[in-house]
């Protein structure tokens, strides 16, 4: 792929238009005449109605116009520098905990031992979610992303059981947080409004904190386990990361760009138009590859692995008026987690080989993680 981005900007395929290079991802991140694919993927799937299909037109990252930037103004200060500021000790302590049940081990499959647990466990705690649902918390996770898949008529039934439970615990906190307010993310949302004394309603409550729990949950879980794959690759890299942990948050960066979660942003063409000479009609939809980009020597020099580097912003959490709600709160997630990881789990390497995500699952990255490393004492 970046022979081809060498030649041309992007490339037809069966199913739209691949966008090859960085500068475009960018230029049509931006590009008003493109939306989020939205409700069309679940539409091209024949699901048109019922609970999973009235949440995701509720969900911010559906949306567009301004409905989207409604929602957007609503929901923004609940994700304020202030607020994931605060959860910053108990992700360290959670972080701790976990590596505690196995650091004595040698080894461990990472996912099911850390990466499953560590995210939705923040998560729960960011929402305001009582201990005692937290495990059921993590299922439900599990459950929803497959809405991203294309599986998702065959997995529907158990998706919006998922919803049905998260939606009733979300319910019951935030009826106890509306009489009694605390420092968590379900009594900034209950008690949100604009200017206008604009509010989010039961339905768009509901809606968009399933949304979160979804984007913010695997989103987190997947790049974790493909970072400790890359490090295992790179152990030099690890060792240089857990004596110099101040290097966390352009690890997690240099992590992001090697090897994203989300390598393809989908876009829409809402109109006929130009761009750079190529046609677009209306309905085209274009693919964004922002994993390939990342790669593009033009633009990031030595595109090899490396937490020193000082490169370009990295697109995995996109640009421009969709730029992810929660990009703040995954970025800290990591910081927090790899320095105390590499600190804790040195000598790391694969003992054995990874087992990954279908590529139409939605997200990539691995779904098993054996890795090895040294004893703790």
């Amino acid at each position: 792929m970046t022979e081809a981005a060498e030649r041309y900007w992007c490339a037809q395929t069966p199913l739209g238009i691949a966008v090859l290079r960085y500068e475009d991802c960018v230029a049509l991140l931006k590009d008003r005449r493109l939306r989020q694919v939205g409700m069309d993927h679940l539409i091209a799937q024949g699901v048109t109605g019922g609970p999973l299909f009235e949440m995701w037109r509720r969900f911010v990252f559906a949306m567009e116009g301004s409905g989207h930037g409604r929602l957007r103004r609503l929901l923004s200060p609940a994700f304020s520098t202030a607020a994931v500021k605060r959860l910053r000790p108990r992700m360290q302590e959670i972080v701790h905990g976990l590596v505690d049940r196995f650091a004595s081990h040698g080894e461990c499959e990472f996912m099911s031992a850390f990466a499953d647990h560590y995210s939705p466990q923040v998560m729960a705690e960011l929402i305001g979610l009582p201990p005692e649902t937290h495990e059921r918390f993590v299922a439900w996770g599990k459950t929803i992303g497959s809405v991203l898949s294309y599986e998702v008529p065959q997995k529907l039934a158990e998706i919006e059981a998922a919803l049905a439970g998260l939606f009733e615990s979300i319910d019951r906190v935030a009826d106890a947080r509306r009489r009694e307010p605390r420092q968590d993310l379900l009594t900034a949302l209950v008690h949100a409004s604009d200017d206008d004394g604009d509010c989010l309603s039961p339905d768009e409550l509901r809606a968009n904190v399933a949304g979160l729990v979804l984007a913010g949950q695997d989103t987190t879980q997947g790049q974790l386990g493909i970072a400790l794959e890359i490090f295992a690759r790179h152990p030099e890299q690890w060792t240089r990361l857990g004596l110099e942990p101040e290097l966390a948050a352009n690890a997690t960066e240099e992590v992001m760009r090697a090897s994203s979660v989300v390598p393809i942003l989908w876009r829409l063409a809402v109109e006929d138009f130009e761009y750079r000479g190529t046609p677009i009609a209306a309905g085209t939809r274009l693919w964004l590859m922002v994993g390939a980009a990342h790669h593009e020597p033009g633009v990031f020099g030595d595109t090899r692995f490396n937490i020193q580097a000082d490169r370009p912003a990295q697109l995995s959490f996109g640009h421009g008026p969709h730029f992810c709600l929660g990009a703040q709160l995954a970025r800290v997630e990591m910081q927090e987690a790899l320095p105390i990881l590499a600190q804790r789990l040195p000598g790391l390497a694969l003992a054995g080989e990874p087992v990954h995500r279908p590529l139409m699952a939605g997200f990539i990255g691995p779904e098993t993680l054996p890795i090895r490393f040294a004893r703790a004492a």
